[in-house]
């Protein structure tokens, strides 16, 4: 049996810690002529010894200071991944569904205490649950991607229904607000509430209310993988190769999981978030993980050394994923990998080393 893979991002932000807070680097910034040609050489060395595939990106002051394609988008078609290569961003989705409520929050039609059973109040414990719990991982409700699920079902789509009607069959594990528990069941019924509000699919409130806004050409609500529209394929790695991934409907994770994006759109989105171009200053301040909250409302805090971030990180199928703004110094970086067997943290941790101009030791 094989599960829906969407990652528990606190496993992610603890490795970060520790892998950065070993030691304390005063006095670096970002981007600083750092050398292209190491960074350059790090991607490179990443594909040639099958550690992984995919593109990144680096934004300063809101415009592209570096990017990089390296591996194969589909690799029984030796189609090479560019800069217009699209991949499945997984968890990333959560800030995008976060920031679709904020908006419907600040135009008065939810608020952070709505209750659950003003849309579904046959999920357990509806009438506790509230908007603010759902978004910061304290509803209590069972994380449906735990549950086993066959490959065959997974590449089968599902209706609202049918996901409402697992959800009341896995119940709860912990009273609302009595803890932290990542759970990608909150972002699902977060994304019915917006097509409830909006009264169109999530595809098209994400189109409607993001996307066009912000000029987004390579993002939106996944389908079925169409390599002919630049969008990748997902990768395994098996014996120093790579095997190709079950592809899980998207219809599985719509809000949570689903969307399809480049790291120039999500740099691009980020950059825009942080300039309160999508939601205000003062919903975007909410939005920020801090010391008592890991997850935000919809943003996880992620630090580099003395340096915090902010952002979100992805796994579903061979796709991992993740997107980090630095607003104090206005850098972004995402990194979008089809194919990973080299740890998606040490990636990004090397990436960000290099354009700090931090010693780092190629693999």
């Amino acid at each position: 049996m094989k599960n829906i893979k969407l990652e528990i991002l606190s496993i992610l932000i603890l490795c970060f810690t520790v892998s950065c807070s070993e030691n304390t680097i005063e006095g670096f910034e970002f981007g600083e002529n750092f050398d292209r040609n190491k960074m350059d050489t790090f991607f490179l060395a990443l594909e040639e010894q099958n550690l992984g595939m995919g593109s990144v990106a680096i934004f300063k002051n809101g415009q592209l200071d570096y990017q990089k394609s390296f591996g194969e988008a589909d690799i029984e078609n030796s189609i090479s991944a560019t800069p217009q290569t699209k991949y499945r961003t997984a968890s990333i989705t959560k800030t995008f569904t976060a920031s679709m409520i904020m908006q419907l929050i600040e135009e008065n039609k939810l608020t952070l205490s709505t209750t659950l059973d003003t849309y579904f109040p046959e999920l357990p414990n509806s009438n506790l649950i509230t908007i603010e719990h759902l978004l910061r991982h304290k509803s209590g409700l069972f994380n449906y991607t735990d549950t086993a699920y066959g490959t065959d079902i997974v590449t089968q789509p599902a209706t609202q229904q049918q996901l409402i009607d697992l959800f009341i069959e896995n119940g709860t594990v912990f009273q609302p607000n009595e803890q932290t528990l990542y759970s990608n069941t909150n972002y699902v019924i977060l994304g019915f509430i917006i097509e409830s509000i909006d009264q169109k699919p999530y595809s098209d409130a994400l189109r409607d209310r993001i996307v066009i806004p912000l000029g987004l050409t390579n993002t939106y609500n996944g389908e079925a993988i169409d390599t002919t529209n630049n969008e990748a394929l997902s990768y395994n790695p098996e014996s120093n190769d790579w095997i190709l991934a079950t592809e899980t409907n998207t219809t599985l994770v719509n809000g949570t999981g689903s969307i399809v994006s480049n790291p120039e759109d999500l740099n691009t989105f980020f950059q825009e978030l942080f300039d309160g171009n999508v939601v205000s200053a003062s919903s975007l301040e909410q939005m920020q993980a801090n010391s008592t909250d890991i997850y935000g409302l919809g943003l996880i805090a992620i630090p580099f050394y003395q340096k915090m971030g902010f952002g979100g990180t992805g796994l579903l199928d061979g796709f991992q994923s993740i997107s980090i703004h630095f607003p104090n110094d206005n850098v972004s970086i995402s990194i979008t990998l089809n194919g990973v067997s080299m740890s998606r943290n040490d990636i990004v941790i090397g990436a960000l080393s290099i354009y700090s101009g931090l010693e780092y030791t190629l693999p």
